[in-house]
């Protein structure tokens, strides 16, 4: 079932006929789908070395060139991401790209994964800081070019109450929309910094049981902090939540703004994919509003 209505058509026959016409040197590789819980790209391999990572959907179109545009900037960070080789063009959707990647080797970042927990958390903590030191002159604003991460909270408020509302047979209903609206009432940080947007499992990479890379920035751009922070409720085990702040010496209120954005980011997603749109993904939105305290 697809997750979405606009979605393209996508298949090996389609990337093998890019490779052939944009990048020849590459099109005797094999290609194979990869399977993903990702809502805006679909992602191939390309023999053992490589990747391409193409948009699902007209929405994706931009957050992808976005991504293509700055990811050379964010090298040198203490984990790895992605190397850009390739920047191809499909006639999918009106200036729809398309990216070709070294492979970052590695298994993805569940816990069974990871060595150690408070390692992990620490190390993502070391990585988030050193981001937040990368130059912002010129970079995009928080906003539709990254899907709102990174926004005043009061900005998604019509949207997550609404959704609260949809879940209230499996969500505390009232205590939910309690914590939005003190997530809300904080204050914002006053200078804004790099994030990544979508720090969860399928976008670590682990070796040898420790945190490796950090792939995926299609939702990447210059905003609150917090939205990244949220990943305590979302990836971090709850075990070492208190080191991951620690590490980063989150102030009380950015904290609660986090807390506002792993709920708004969870109950977008289950209201609308519950239902075997994605079962991956509300999986992961049930297991973060439970470590909130909000699933019934």
């Amino acid at each position: 079932m697809p997750m979405h209505a606009d979605e393209f058509l996508i298949d090996e026959v389609l990337i093998g006929r890019l490779l052939s016409e944009q990048a020849p040197q590459w099109s005797n590789l094999p290609i194979r789908r990869l399977a993903s819980s990702g809502t805006d790209n679909a992602i191939f391999r390309l023999g053992d070395h490589l990747a391409l990572r193409i948009p699902k959907r007209p929405t994706a179109v931009a957050l992808l060139a976005k991504e293509l545009d700055w990811l050379p900037h964010f090298q040198g960070l203490p984990l790895q991401v992605p190397v850009l080789r390739f920047r191809g063009r499909a006639d999918l959707w009106p200036d729809c790209q398309f990216g070709i990647f070294d492979w970052v080797e590695g298994k993805i970042a569940s816990p069974h994964n990871i060595a150690d927990a408070g390692i992990a958390a620490r190390d993502l903590a070391r990585f988030l800081k050193a981001l937040h030191k990368k130059d912002i002159a010129g970079a995009p604003a928080a906003g539709e070019l990254n899907s709102r991460r990174g926004v005043a909270l009061d900005l998604l408020s019509t949207a997550t109450r609404q959704s609260i509302d949809v879940l209230a047979d499996e969500i505390d209903a009232r205590g939910t929309h309690a914590l939005w609206e003190e997530a809300c009432l904080t204050r914002g940080q006053k200078t804004p910094v790099w994030l990544h947007g979508d720090l969860k499992a399928d976008n670590l990479i682990t070796r040898n049981g420790l945190l490796h890379g950090v792939i995926d920035w299609g939702l990447s751009a210059v905003g609150d902090p917090a939205a990244d922070y949220a990943t305590a409720w979302v990836w971090v085990e709850p075990s070492a939540r208190a080191e991951f702040q620690a590490t980063l010496n989150v102030d009380d209120e950015a904290w609660v703004r986090a807390k506002g954005w792993a709920l708004y980011g969870a109950v977008i997603a289950l209201s609308y994919y519950r239902g075997g749109k994605n079962d991956s993904l509300c999986r992961q939105s049930r297991l973060t509003l439970s470590r909130l305290g909000l699933l019934l």
